[in-house]
């Protein structure tokens, strides 16, 4: 009896920077518009309690928003990309490196939120993983920091869970909602992610999973 061939692999998502078992990320593109708001607006209640109160004028939760994100979308001192389900390719969240410094520093701080009705399924701690690989693998970047409110313990949770360290607490550090914030500050640098600390989706890529401003601050993991 002959052995049936393997199954291949799913193709790569058009346009994908790196690609997961779960998720993959890409940069914002025009077309991704009218999802993007559905899920900014479906998921107010859930993110807006962790994000800072935008100008006045300023729609965080519609078109506004979105044009910002494309239109910074990939700049050297910030990357911001989105998030999508592999295989559906639904649009679930976005992550972002901000404050990008070269020199002797080589440093960005992290930003990330993810809809409401998908959260706790792993999509959010594959993407943070997949971010640390693209700054610390193509961008060549040494240390990256997220900034998390101490009661946020669902993004807490992911930084920890993809190898960031808890190394010390700024108080006042964020105005979020008007009122000026207390803020962990969690940290990983490029020896902790090439010896293994990183979590899913983080460290090395192997086989397809990757082809050769404003502070960030961890949203609602």
């Amino acid at each position: 009896m002959t052995t049936p061939p393997p199954t291949p692999p799913p193709p790569r998502p058009a346009h994908a920077v790196e690609v997961g078992r779960v998720v993959y990320l890409r940069y914002p593109q025009p077309r991704d518009c009218e999802a993007f708001v559905a899920l900014r607006r479906a998921s107010r209640s859930h993110l807006e309690p962790w994000e800072p109160r935008a100008p006045t004028g300023f729609d965080a939760f519609g078109y506004d928003q979105f044009e910002w994100v494309y239109k910074s979308r990939k700049r050297p001192e910030q990357e911001r990309m989105l998030i999508f389900v592999v295989g559906t390719r639904e649009l679930v969240g976005q992550v972002s490196l901000g404050v990008i410094t070269r020199g002797p520093l080589q440093s960005a701080y992290m930003g990330y939120w993810i809809g409401a009705h998908a959260t706790g399924r792993g999509y959010m701690t594959e993407a943070v993983g997949l971010m640390l690989r693209h700054a610390f693998g193509r961008l060549g970047l040494h240390r990256v920091e997220a900034n998390i409110q101490p009661h946020n313990e669902a993004s807490k949770k992911v930084a920890a869970r993809s190898g960031f360290r808890l190394e010390g607490y700024s108080p006042k550090y964020l105005q979020i909602a008007g009122v000026w914030a207390d803020h962990e500050r969690w940290a990983i640098t490029a020896e902790d992610w090439r010896g293994g600390r990183g979590g899913r989706g983080s460290g090395p890529a192997r086989g397809r999973g990757s082809r050769g401003a404003t502070r960030g601050t961890a949203g609602a993991g």
